[in-house]
């Protein structure tokens, strides 16, 4: 049984377990899942407590609907996609309330030109790094994607590549300090 095989089958245990009132699979499912849900949530709004609140409320919605849930094929997934949804609702809502209380808010003191610039040097930098990522070999590239654009853990990306977790920390580490040579050089 390969790892999606497995989290499939874990993830359905898990919903029938909620849906039979056990508290320790909430407790287990919160506990997994929180990390994940939380960097995801943050990503979205940049408001630490609106991903708090939307994360216990998504949670809170999964007890109070563990008994009408469909099928779940992947909790993480079905997670995020309540998160987003969360998020999206609280910041429409909150929109309108920002609209009323705008005076109590600083506005940004950046010019137009400060803007632009910042955005040049951030695109001058991607630009720098995908050149650096080019430079390495197919193997640290594909670790340091994974490790931190698709935001695997180690034991995932094992999983997904094959390799033994101590492998992936020397490839990794190579890669980072082949990168911070390249990078540095420009």
């Amino acid at each position: 049984m390969n790892q999606a095989d497995n989290t499939q089958y874990m993830d359905g245990l898990l919903l029938q377990a909620l849906r039979q009132d056990d508290e320790k699979a909430l407790s287990y499912l919160f506990s997994s899942y929180y990390n994940k849900l939380y960097r995801t949530g943050i990503r979205w709004c940049l408001d630490n407590h609106l991903t708090e609140e939307s994360i216990q409320e998504v949670f809170q919605d999964l007890w109070q609907y563990r008994h009408t849930l469909g099928d779940i094929i992947s909790f993480e997934a079905y997670l995020k996609a309540s998160l987003k949804r969360r998020i999206a609702r609280k910041a429409k809502s909150s929109d309108s309330e920002t609209e009323e209380n705008i005076e109590h808010f600083p506005l940004p003191t950046e010019s137009y030109e400060d803007i632009l610039i910042k955005q040049e040097d951030s695109e001058i930098r991607k630009t720098q790094l995908s050149k650096a990522l080019d430079e390495l070999t197919p193997r640290q590239k594909e670790i340091i994607v994974l490790k931190y654009f698709e935001e695997l853990s180690y034991k995932e990306i094992s999983d997904k590549t094959g390799l033994q977790v101590d492998t992936i920390y020397k490839v990794l580490h190579e890669g980072i300090k082949r990168l911070k040579g390249l990078l540095t050089s420009n």
